[in-house]
């Protein structure tokens, strides 16, 4: 019996679901190339457009709608409510829900991926508007976000493979900058210290430092010393560096808690910040301006994070269909006297 009439006799409409099981794809799939955030003129596109017409499938705008102008609750996922810069960045997004009749429920996934994605199933199933999501260490909410129609934005940690919008900062461009201005104040030997493999927005900020040590004509030696993500952790791995190598000239750290390690470990050790030991961190937190010397610092924008997300996410909610893209916003850096610029 055709697809059509079957539906008929059952006497219900076929359902997005019912697509994907035609077309042999998932419903993130199919909601995806509906959408027009995916090519139609790719096999998957096709096979999708021909599921549709052989079961005469109609997305039902009106109740999608509906459904959503009925709930005023956003969920956001992030990794850890006491990294300062994301406790920074629901505060935000915060004010922004307050301004617009919405609310922000707020959930951790502790860095552990099957958290997020039990995080993540909760929130769908809660029918809430739409969700903010900072990707976990080795997320999989790439995945995750293609198996259902919810309007999703990724912030800060950009998952390049997600069928979704992203929001972050320019990593990149950003930690090249700073190794720039390390090179130009005179240092040569240089540890970087970073959280390890699996986070996105780490990894471009390596990208950024390694492109800028390739592209200096001068003799450098940078180290890479992997931490982990506390400060415990940061400490003993920078402890064990300190002990079988010469003292470096600077220490640029990749994320925060590793900054405040390497303040407290080179203070112990006699390190005079500013003028033995350069110290810069990515991410700026309250203290680094009020030690003395105060840190110098890579500074993310983090009101205009989630303005920008913010309009993303409610156009998405309103029904826009554009398709997916990647915001990247410029970091600011705060050359404090750590840098050592005034004694190089």
């Amino acid at each position: 019996m055709p697809d059509k009439a079957a539906q008929k006799q059952r006497g219900s409409r076929p359902s997005i679901r019912d697509v994907a099981r035609r077309a042999g794809v998932s419903p993130g799939c199919v909601s995806n190339v509906i959408n027009g955030r995916r090519k139609l003129d790719d096999p998957i596109g096709r096979a999708v457009l021909q599921a549709v017409r052989d079961l005469g499938y109609r997305r039902n705008t009106m109740a999608s709608n509906l459904r959503r102008s009925q709930s005023r609750i956003i969920g956001l996922v992030i990794p850890d409510f006491e990294n300062p810069f994301f406790a920074e960045l629901v505060a935000k997004l915060e004010h922004r829900a307050e301004a617009t009749n919405y609310r922000i429920v707020a959930t951790s996934s502790r860095e552990d991926a099957d958290i997020e994605a039990r995080e993540i199933d909760e929130l769908v199933g809660w029918r809430v508007a739409g969700v903010f999501v900072i990707p976990s260490l080795y997320s999989r909410a790439a995945e995750l976000v293609q198996a259902n129609e919810t309007p999703f934005v990724f912030l800060d940690r950009i998952q390049q493979n997600a069928a979704t919008d992203g929001v972050g900062v320019d990593n990149a461009a950003a930690s090249a900058a700073l190794m720039q201005k390390l090179f130009d104040a005179g240092h040569r030997r240089i540890v970087v210290a970073y959280l390890g493999d699996g986070i996105a927005n780490v990894a471009e900020r390596l990208d950024g430092v390694r492109a800028a040590v390739d592209s200096h004509a001068q003799d450098v030696t940078v180290d890479y010393v992997p931490t982990g993500d506390s400060i415990e952790g940061a400490r003993t791995a920078l402890a064990a560096y300190l002990d079988r190598n010469p003292a470096p000239d600077a220490v640029f750290c990749l994320f925060n808690t590793a900054t405040l390690a390497a303040y407290g470990l080179l203070q112990e050790r006699g390190h005079v910040i500013g003028t033995d030991t350069a110290l810069a961190g990515f991410d700026d937190s309250a203290w680094m301006a009020h030690v003395h010397p105060p840190v110098a610092a890579i500074v993310q924008p983090t009101e205009e994070i989630a303005r920008v997300a913010w309009e993303r996410l409610l156009a998405r909610i309103e029904g826009g269909n554009a398709s997916p893209e990647t915001i990247r916003i410029n970091c600011r850096l705060e050359a404090r006297q750590s840098l050592g610029l005034l004694q190089r």
